[in-house]
């Protein structure tokens, strides 16, 4: 099984914690769809003989698309590729796009996945985040999908915000808990370097919530979610039982996926490939039938081996020793003395029946267990 991810890089302001590719330029939008399918056509052999499980709209703001148009690109990739019967098809969406009539109309398309960008049901944090929805619109948001049938949803909250208390992001939780959301992506604020958060950071102009702060917000996270039945099967995801994600628990898994858009990335377990984040260029290129401008790293048993970890150890399938002794035979010895460093710390970490993983609480601090296990390169 593979995955296909389709970069929208296109908002109509940029988010001060959001590092990610994307532009303000709309009149660009029907110059780039053409151009997504003819990439789509060209990387037809990325993915060749394997199937497609599931298909993600991310951003950029993919909701800035009509419905039809993505549909469009979903026809495309049905034309070019090999598609799983029972395919999960993931779009993501700001909480001021899902109108009546554009929920609507995603009835007629094959999206069967709705991820929401709400971020925050108090809108003095939305406005600190530059967001451009009100709480009431991203309420109205999810109640109006389940209205039309949408049941697979996804709510994105963050915290760690300065100016966040915990009792509001309490008060968060239970608001969406209240609207019995099946899925919550809920991650801690990181200060992007490229991001306008990044560079406030570095001016001194914004103060981080102190590490306390931030691990009681994690700890209540965790609380409710475990009361209210939401496993907690990766760092910031939850979900309730047959509404985990597959297409990030792909990811995790390290399975191939290929990446369409400027910025995307694309991934075959023998090389990482980029398309550059350059929209004028992505456009030009694709109208001359000429791939993307890209670039690609071939990857060293080293490189596979961190990625191993990094990616397992974010999950609750953690490492599993007779894996490391099969595929990484060179690194079996190292694995297996970091973890009997590691195995006596039971409040962070646990080892049984050949796994090492985290705990709930070890999921907090997993880059520094992480990187006990990396290898560095020469």
């Amino acid at each position: 099984m593979a995955s296909i991810y389709i970069h929208i890089p296109f908002c109509k302001t940029k988010c001060f914690y959001c590092d990610f590719y994307s532009t303000v330029k709309l009149s660009y939008l029907t110059d780039f769809t053409d151009s997504l399918l003819k990439e789509i056509a060209i990387r037809q052999k990325y993915l060749s003989k394997q199937t497609i499980s599931t298909i993600y709209f991310g951003g950029g703001t993919p909701s800035l698309l009509q419905p039809y148009e993505l549909q469009k690109i979903i026809i495309k990739i049905k034309d070019v590729f090999d598609i799983k019967k029972d395919i999960e098809i993931t779009m993501e969406a700001n909480p001021e796009d899902l109108t009546e009539k554009y929920i609507a109309a995603l009835k007629n398309t094959e999206i069967n996945r709705i991820s929401v960008g709400i971020q925050s049901f108090e809108d003095n944090i939305l406005q600190t985040l530059n967001r451009r929805h009100t709480a009431q619109q991203a309420i109205s948001a999810i109640e109006l999908l389940q209205k039309h049938g949408f049941l697979n949803i996804s709510a994105d909250l963050i915290y760690g915000i300065p100016g966040l208390s915990l009792q509001t992001w309490e008060k968060n939780l239970y608001r969406f808990i209240q609207l019995k959301i099946p899925h919550l992506s809920a991650y801690h604020l990181t200060y992007e370097p490229h991001s306008v958060f990044g560079y406030y950071l570095k001016k001194n102009k914004i103060t981080p919530l102190k590490e306390k702060q931030s691990a009681e917000q994690y700890d209540l996270l965790c609380y409710i979610a475990r009361k209210n039945k939401l496993f907690h099967y990766e760092i910031s995801n939850f979900g309730i039982q047959g509404f985990i994600s597959e297409h990030n628990s792909n990811y995790w898994n390290n399975t191939n996926y290929l990446g369409i858009g400027p910025g995307a990335h694309s991934f075959n377990n023998i090389a990482r490939q980029w398309n550059k984040p350059n929209l004028f260029r992505y456009i030009s290129n694709l109208k001359a039938h000429k791939l993307p401008p890209h670039q690609q790293e071939i990857l060293s048993d080293t490189d596979k081996f961190n990625d191993y970890i990094i990616t397992r150890l974010r999950t609750i399938n953690g490492i599993k020793i007779n894996e490391i002794r099969r595929q990484f035979p060179q690194f079996y010895h190292h694995t297996k003395k970091v973890i009997d460093l590691l195995k006596t710390d039971t409040l962070n970490c646990k080892f049984e029946k050949g796994k090492f993983s985290l705990t709930e609480k070890g999921f907090f601090l997993s880059d520094t267990y992480m990187e006990k296990f990396i290898i560095l390169a020469p």
